[in-house]
């Protein structure tokens, strides 16, 4: 009997060291970063704070994709941290609504003024254009 008890409590030692898993499919949020269209940001180090956290809820790389994947467990202001080897990094502070859906989230400076950026610039470059067809009319004079 006791050679029994003693198998017995060997061998479910033995699953203690047994790593589970659980394959499910839910509803993440995302953020993608780039330089531009180009210029990816993969397996870059990142870190993401919980509302009003101190110690990252997650921390890892960007996938293949230069995005950042992360299932917030409470409502409020998540906080994305990116940083490469070189220095380029940026912070993006994510809304996540009682029902865990992002109703906001933080934009660079160009990313908010974008539109104005490119008006002004198509303007300059009309007023441009102007100008250099007026001086070579002069110069054909």
């Amino acid at each position: 009997m006791r050679k029994f008890i003693l198998f017995f409590l060997l061998s479910t030692s033995m699953f203690a060291h047994d790593l589970h898993h659980h394959v499910s499919q839910e509803r993440a949020t995302v953020v993608t970063f780039s330089f531009g269209s180009v210029d990816s940001y993969a397996f870059q180090k990142y870190e993401v704070y919980a509302p009003e956290a101190k110690i990252p809820f997650s921390v890892g790389r960007t996938d293949r994709l230069s995005r950042v994947l992360f299932m917030p467990d409470k409502s409020g202001l998540w906080r994305v941290k990116v940083m490469s080897d070189d220095g380029h990094g940026a912070v993006v502070d994510v809304d996540i609504d009682e029902s865990m859906h992002m109703t906001h989230y933080s934009q660079s400076l160009y990313e908010k003024f974008q539109k104005i950026f490119v008006g002004l610039a198509f303007i300059f470059a009309i007023f441009a254009l102007i100008y250099m067809l007026k001086r070579r009319k002069k110069g054909q004079e």
